[in-house]
């Protein structure tokens, strides 16, 4: 496994067990970004106030992409195939939305997805926070204190930002862990 290729995702649903709508991934080797993916589906889906008053506002200027959330979910799985060898797979408290998108796609067809999901794991970035004696709720609040800039110019709730905030804090604590 190359400790130097890092996938990073985040996704948006319609409450926290709820179908996605948005998901961005950023592929990071060696600290710079070599591929990424977006997607969004019309907001006509969203019906959770909470995400209604909280992530919907952070989508402005973000592109529909695709017309339904299998839609979406089969081009992330897509996207995931391709960029999978060799990546750690990571999120900022990835459960249950993020761990929850890969086993709606893997559920899709388990005769072939059965073991094709994240290995060993989906790593969390909020755990390894932890253990470093942060504050595992916030890759913003890490990132700020160590004056580490997100590569989107974007904010929190919005798929790309936070993939790849949760990307640089990542990034920057395994650098800590491993001096």
């Amino acid at each position: 496994m190359n400790t130097n290729k890092i996938f990073s995702l985040d996704a948006e649903v319609d409450g926290l067990y709820g179908s996605s709508f948005a998901i961005a991934v950023t592929v990071r080797v060696d600290g710079q970004e070599t591929v990424r993916f977006v997607g969004r589906i019309p907001d006509s889906v969203v019906h959770d106030d909470w995400v209604m008053k909280n992530v919907m506002p952070a989508l402005a200027g973000m592109a529909v992409t695709h017309s339904s959330s299998e839609e979406l979910e089969e081009a992330f799985w897509a996207f995931w195939v391709a960029q999978k060898e060799g990546a750690i797979v990571i999120a900022h408290c990835g459960s249950p939305v993020e761990s929850g998108l890969f086993r709606r796609c893997v559920e899709r067809n388990l005769d072939e997805r059965a073991f094709a999901g994240p290995y060993p794991c989906l790593h969390d970035v909020g755990t390894l926070l932890l253990a470093l004696g942060e504050d595992a709720g916030s890759v913003d609040g890490y990132n700020k204190r160590n004056g580490i800039a997100v590569p989107f110019d974007g904010v929190s709730h919005h798929p790309m930002y936070d993939a790849a905030a949760a990307a640089v804090a990542w990034e920057h604590a395994v650098g800590r862990l491993q001096k």
